[in-house]
């Protein structure tokens, strides 16, 4: 009998040291988990923005500084590729409006330049370019 004891808390022992070593592995191995798992937000580099653009986003900035309750800080400006070519999208979530659509030049694009329903069907690689501090994706 007496062996069964000693055998029993040997074996409660090590699942006892078992389980505390595993709890601490997780704790440290969870948060580098979700640090490398959380959805990154690719934005595009600094070099890849057209100049227009560039200049867009200083006003948009500018304007959030002197007017924070202006709303352009859940707005962004996003880059999707369209049958070869890059399109900049300027969306505004306090606008109903679909989001203005932009060409590499800086014009504004509208039905009869673009058919939106195929660009709206097969746009594709969504990078952010730039978003306010309170946009919601």
């Amino acid at each position: 009998m007496l062996v069964n004891i000693a055998w029993y808390d040997y074996c409660c022992n090590l699942s006892v040291n078992y389980a505390f070593k595993m709890k601490k592995i997780m704790l440290f191995l969870l948060p580098a988990i979700m640090l490398v798992s959380c959805e990154k937000d690719y934005f595009v580099p600094s070099n890849e923005v057209p100049g227009w653009l560039k200049d867009r986003i200083a006003e948009t900035e500018q304007e959030i500084q002197s007017n924070p309750k202006s709303g352009l800080d859940i707005c962004a400006w996003v880059k999707y590729t369209y049958e070869g070519n890059y399109y900049y999208e300027w969306i505004n979530l306090l606008s109903s409006a679909w989001p203005h659509l932009y060409n590499h030049k800086g014009e504004m694009l509208n039905s009869t330049l673009v058919d939106f329903e195929n660009y709206w069907e097969k746009k594709c690689c969504k990078q952010f370019i730039w978003k306010g501090s309170n946009y919601i994706d």
